[in-house]
């Protein structure tokens, strides 16, 4: 039997060999630079988001391997090249302005915490190991820009002013080789002292500052005399792997106004104090702070370097059509793009269960109606349609008549309502609830589709690519039965609800705090059912979190506040595991029914498990007084079934 290889699986941004930059290339999205405002080299560039939001695809787009990698293509990548040639990663004539070099937070550095007995010199330590770091990673990057032209590494001279070059001399003199050096031998000796298994009694020499910053702010790189348009760009990667000591000492360095270098920083939520992220975020510097999910919402409403963006979900339809195109094209013949395989018209398939709820549904409003011809016109209209539709139809004038017959001014009189008048009353919002309550009642399917698929990413790309691997493996599914590519919608819907409950089963393994944290999700899950399953659908399509005044939010920031009411703290945390790690979406100073909220919506796939719809509007405000004693008291966890376990089809 033929063996398959899902391309959503693997994650290039996390490869580093030739073949592995050259995937990534060509299954980024380009869109995605949107995701960064303007204004990114005067001052640095703070790019949070939680796991998975594409923070180092980012950061890799404007490397120097990338940028050599893509002048080298030409047109192959036309649209990516435009996109760096608007931000000024690439001059006019497509060649590489910028000198990008990533430096992983991740490796060694914590450790020197517990290397040094005193804090002053694990701080001096850090510094030199972190300087020796960027050097090695700026030489790297340099030579890999230059070599393409030509020049040698012994060719090549980094020219600064001032303090710049009195900082280079402290990091190996202004030659490229020397400078490679000292960071090689500067590592290879803190790395001996991290590895020796005995303490060590001698004071190593550390460094005051971080002089990297200082050596390559206005530094010019020149080969054989003459001066290359090349500026550096440090990009600072995984910032939640430094101690918080560490993490503080690096913000202020690179907060220093007098820098000119261009610096990116990336870290997750996470890695922010409680008070930054549940509050208003880190006061004010001479910073651009980049929150990915939120930019991301907001695309297809800006414009990036003069140009409008589109839409999030357009970029994840890109960077699936990037993956799976020629795997479906090998395996099946298969040349549709792969949200169009998703987005099936298959209602006949549908029809047996549909009809049944059509009936069942029909049957119920006659009965409620007893007779009365006021809303004849409107089942008139319902009985004409196909099963699928007809169901839809029936479920949403149950909804409607029961919002009518609790009209105040119903009367003796009852007039026939037309058809415009249906129009009138109803709306989107009211079908989709429609949809969802079939769900739950008839086991239609609710979740299936490119345009859910794409809001149950929660504006993640690694939550969107594991949703797309799952699909994608119900393609092989029909591939290998001979049965095409296309999934259905009930498949669809299945799959999607595994997904779901495999996401849920996951937060206590993958995050610190889990188990509180799906206390408090299921407490508002609960909420959030019992008011989007109410008959008339006051709330449609349906409620999806919850709201605390920002008055009460000032409250839970006062640690005395905390530390008087029980379960404010257990609160406190909770929710800054659960928006740290995106399984709840905060939105603050919500301006709504004469006061200001903040809200609090559940991760859009958490939503799937408990049957609920996908938009960020309807939600339902809380105390914090009832919010505390969420933590204290657990609450049974009620779900919704996977469709197939919803209706016993004779």
């Amino acid at each position: 039997m033929r063996s398959y290889t899902n391309p959503f699986r693997s994650r290039t941004s996390e490869q580093v060999a030739h073949q592995g930059l050259d995937r990534y290339l060509r299954t980024f999205g380009a869109d995605a630079l949107d995701l960064l405002p303007d204004g990114l080299w005067d001052r640095p560039v703070l790019i949070r988001s939680a796991p998975g939001a594409g923070k180092t695809s980012l950061l890799r787009a404007v490397s120097a391997q990338a940028l050599a990698a893509l002048c080298s293509r030409g047109s192959a990548n036309e649209e990516l090249l435009g996109r760096l040639r608007a931000m000024g990663a690439l001059d006019e004539q497509g060649r590489p302005g910028v000198v990008g070099f990533r430096v992983a937070l991740a490796r060694d550095f914590r450790g020197i915490v517990d290397l040094e007995s005193e804090p002053a010199l694990a701080r001096r330590t850090f510094l030199r190991l972190l300087d020796a770091r960027i050097i090695a990673a700026f030489c790297e990057s340099a030579t890999c820009l230059l070599t393409a032209d030509g020049a040698g590494d012994g060719a090549v001279r980094v020219v600064a002013d001032g303090e710049g070059e009195q900082a280079l001399e402290r990091l190996g003199g202004p030659e490229l080789s020397g400078l490679r050096a000292w960071a090689r031998a500067s590592e290879a000796e803190i790395l001996d002292r991290l590895d020796s298994v005995l303490p060590h009694e001698d004071q190593m020499d550390g460094h005051a500052a971080l002089y990297s910053l200082r050596a390559l702010s206005g530094a010019r790189l020149h080969t054989d005399g003459q001066e290359r348009t090349l500026r550096p760009l440090l990009l600072l990667d995984d910032g939640q792997e430094l101690a918080p000591s560490q993490r503080t000492l690096l913000l202020d360095a690179l907060h220093d106004r007098e820098l000119t270098l261009a610096r990116w920083y990336t870290e997750r939520y996470s890695a922010m104090e409680p008070e930054d992220l549940v509050g208003d975020g880190e006061p004010r510097r001479s910073s651009l702070p980049v929150w990915l999910e939120r930019e991301a919402t907001r695309m297809g409403s800006v414009t990036r370097r003069g140009t409008h963006t589109r839409r999030f979900e357009k970029l994840l339809a890109d960077i699936a059509w990037r993956r799976a195109t020629t795997p479906l094209l090998q395996y099946d013949d298969e040349e549709r793009p792969f949200v169009e395989l998703l987005d099936v018209e298959d209602a006949q398939a549908l029809d047996a269960r549909a009809q049944r709820a059509s009936d069942a549904i029909s049957e119920r409003l006659r009965e409620r109606v007893a007779g009365s011809e006021r809303y004849a016109a409107w089942f008139q209209e319902a009985t004409k349609l196909e099963p699928l539709a007809a169901a839809t139809r029936w479920r949403e004038l149950e909804i409607l008549i029961g919002r009518d017959q609790d009209r105040p001014e119903m009367g003796l009189f009852e007039l026939q309502l037309s058809d415009e008048e249906l129009r009138t009353r109803s709306s989107t919002s009211i079908r989709e609830a429609a949809e969802l309550w079939l769900r739950r009642e008839f086991g239609l399917p609710y979740y299936w589709g490119s345009r859910r698929l794409s809001k149950l990413s929660a504006e993640n790309i690694e939550q969107y690519l594991n949703l797309c691997a799952d699909m994608f493996d119900e393609m092989l599914v029909g591939i290998t039965l001979r049965q095409g590519a296309v999934v259905g919608r009930l498949r669809q819907d299945a799959a999607l609800t595994a997904a779901s409950d495999q996401f849920w089963s996951e937060i206590p393994d993958r995050r610190i705090g889990g188990r509180a944290i799906q206390q408090l999700l299921r407490h508002i899950a609960k909420l959030c059912r019992s008011e989007t399953y109410r008959p008339k659908a006051p709330y449609a399509p349906g409620v999806t979190g919850t709201a605390l005044s920002m008055r009460d939010r000032a409250r839970l920031l006062d640690p005395e506040t905390r530390a008087r009411m029980p379960g404010a703290e257990a609160l406190f945390q909770t929710l800054h595991g659960a928006i740290g790690h995106n399984l709840l979406r905060a939105h603050k100073d919500r301006s709504v029914k004469n006061d200001m909220w903040m809200v609090l919506y559940l991760n859009r796939l958490t939503c799937v498990r408990y049957g609920l719809p996908l938009g960020y509007g309807g939600f339902r405000e809380r105390s914090l007084d009832e919010m505390c004693r969420w933590m204290l008291d657990d609450t049974e966890d009620l779900t919704e079934p996977a469709v197939q376990e919803s209706l016993d089809i004779a």
